[in-house]
């Protein structure tokens, strides 16, 4: 049995709600492409986001590239389970900048012939996710030093 918090866990406060939000995401957030995956993020102030954590994630994957249900509601596990054990790479990043409210969508854009496996995923999240890191230190260094 489990007891405390669990470090991998993806618990409900941190899934990305809230139609302005993802709105706003989606029509002003910044782009990285990865293989089959784009990663779309945007930066709001706490009192925007409402009550939750300082990272807030959600999955996609569009009807025009996987028509069938049951392939989409896969492909969107397998993210899921791929960012959950991947995510400790924002761990410094929370603890650092609690300023802002991170939005992060994960938009699968490959092809339902070809579903990348789990690993596959966790590369390719991994990849991303670093890059949004370096990003956002990188940012908040040159806003302490007012550069």
């Amino acid at each position: 049995m489990l007891t405390g918090m669990r470090i991998n866990a993806l618990p409900r406060h941190e899934i990305a709600r809230g139609n302005s939000n993802l709105s706003r995401l989606f029509a002003s957030g910044s782009r990285r492409k990865g293989g089959a995956l784009m990663m779309v993020t945007l930066s709001v102030a706490p009192q925007d986001a409402g009550r939750g954590a300082s990272i807030r994630v959600m999955f996609t994957v569009g009807k025009k590239h996987v028509p069938r249900a049951v392939e989409r509601n896969r492909i969107k596990r397998l993210m899921r389970e791929a960012y959950r054990l991947e995510k400790t790479a924002l761990s410094a990043l929370t603890v650092r900048n609690v300023t802002e409210v991170a939005f992060v969508a994960f938009m699968y854009r490959g092809r339902r012939d070809a579903v990348p496996s789990l690993q596959e995923f966790r590369t390719e999240v991994a990849r991303l996710l670093m890059v949004f890191v370096k990003e956002r230190t990188a940012t908040s260094d040159e806003r302490e030093h007012g550069v």
